[in-house]
């Protein structure tokens, strides 16, 4: 999987120092006692008092910083500010700071940040960058599980200054998704794939995606078990020896492979499609977003779809 970094110049890096230096100067000074040490996936970043300013750089890490209280002042919005609306089912003031495969590190500076979280596997080509515009924690998002997920509302929030909130906000999450799982019909065994579908092929999510990590803890089976949060090119080959008993299909806008396969007597005989288990639903949601508020919506959506419960 390769990683695009953000192009700078040497010209513009010394900017970037520059505003940041400035920035540093007119931050307030916090007591050395508030002085604390988070480790994250590149190392350590040491943080003093409760940083008032954050950019983040994935759609988790908003959902994260909302389910604490935080409003972020940038925001990798990909250039689609109803996207984070639609994350947080509601609107915030932020900046946009270009996209989450490619952050607009002039912008992100331009906001004199005083705590900035990165995603591993898309930015850590640009940890220096960012980390000399501001105190940087670089957390797995993209390929993050479940649990890393709310690991790391707990790590953003002892970032803040207020890990206990942090605390609080997975204790309540989970609360919320007990009840939801309690409507599930013992004795449920059925394999449960999602699967992202484009005009080329299908990319199925497996156990270790979030997705399938929050159907294991819903107490589901994913149909697809792999230490690989997505396996990519998939065929009408493949969707057929996975032989899912419940098909999540998430799309965008336009037409996909499944347009070109209904017709196929082999992929009517896939399960999900026999039994009249394959379900559409939402890209953003269940492919996208990641976070504690996804995780009670890929619920909802299942309850809802799946068994007809509210």
């Amino acid at each position: 999987m390769s990683i695009l970094q953000n192009p700078i110049s040497r010209r513009h890096f010394g900017l970037l120092l520059g505003a940041a230096a400035a920035a540093a100067a007119t931050r307030p000074a916090f007591a050395q006692d508030s002085a604390r040490t988070i480790k994250h996936q590149l190392g350590s970043t040491d943080i003093s008092g409760k940083p008032q300013r954050v950019v983040a750089l994935e759609f988790s890490f908003v959902q994260a910083l909302d389910a604490i209280g935080v409003v972020p002042v940038g925001v990798t919005d990909d250039n689609q500010p109803k996207r984070i609306e639609q994350l947080l089912g509601k609107k915030i003031n932020y900046s946009s700071v270009g996209t989450r495969l490619e952050p607009n590190l002039e912008l992100v500076s331009a906001l004199t940040p005083d705590l900035i979280i990165a995603d591993e596997i898309r930015h850590s080509a640009i940890y220096s960058q960012l980390s000399a515009i501001a105190p940087t924690i670089v957390l797995n998002s993209w390929e993050g599980s479940y649990q890393t997920i709310k690991d790391g509302v707990v790590i953003i929030a002892d970032a803040l200054g207020d890990k206990a909130k942090g605390e609080r906000a997975v204790a309540n999450h989970e609360a919320a998704i007990a009840a939801l799982v309690a409507k599930i019909p013992a004795g449920e065994k059925r394999g449960f794939l999602l699967a992202v579908a484009t005009p080329d092929s299908m990319s199925l999510h497996t156990s270790s995606s979030f997705t399938g990590s929050v159907f294991k803890a819903m107490g589901l089976t994913p149909a697809v078990d792999s230490s690989d949060a997505v396996e990519s090119g998939a065929g009408l080959e493949r969707l057929i020896a996975v032989n899912p008993d419940v098909l999540l299909v998430a799309t965008d806008a336009g037409g996909t492979v499944l347009d070109q396969w209904k017709g196929n007597s082999a992929f009517a005989n896939v399960s999900a499609v026999k039994d009249g288990k394959i379900f559409e639903v939402d890209r953003n949601q269940f492919s996208r977003f990641r976070g504690l508020k996804t995780a009670e919506m890929v619920a909802r959506e299942i309850l809802a779809k799946v068994y007809s419960a509210a």
